[in-house]
């Protein structure tokens, strides 16, 4: 009795440090893909951060003057009103 009581005991104690091994192991295996995560993650928010700069210059009044001087409309006309009477309402 004595003898099967060790026996097992044994087999239980190997089976909980395979176990243990194994958690600690896939621990490290997903810490490695959060790292993994984070390094793409930070990557991606520095290309969203010159996305968004760029994205706010493009819409900006400076870079439509500096498109329209580079076409070559660089002259400022009077804007025409439709509500004066020649526009609004003609026969």
């Amino acid at each position: 009795m004595k003898n099967i009581f060790i026996k097992t005991t044994g087999l239980i104690m190997t089976g909980l440090i395979i176990a243990n091994l194994f958690v600690v192991i896939s621990g490290i295996v997903i810490s490695d893909e959060i790292n993994n995560f984070e390094k793409k993650t930070d990557s991606l928010h520095k290309v969203n951060l010159t996305l968004e700069k760029e994205v706010a210059n493009l819409g900006s009044l400076k870079f439509a003057q500096e498109q329209a001087k580079e076409f070559g409309f660089t002259n400022s006309t009077a804007p025409q009103y439709i509500d004066q009477l020649k526009y609004a309402y003609v026969k």
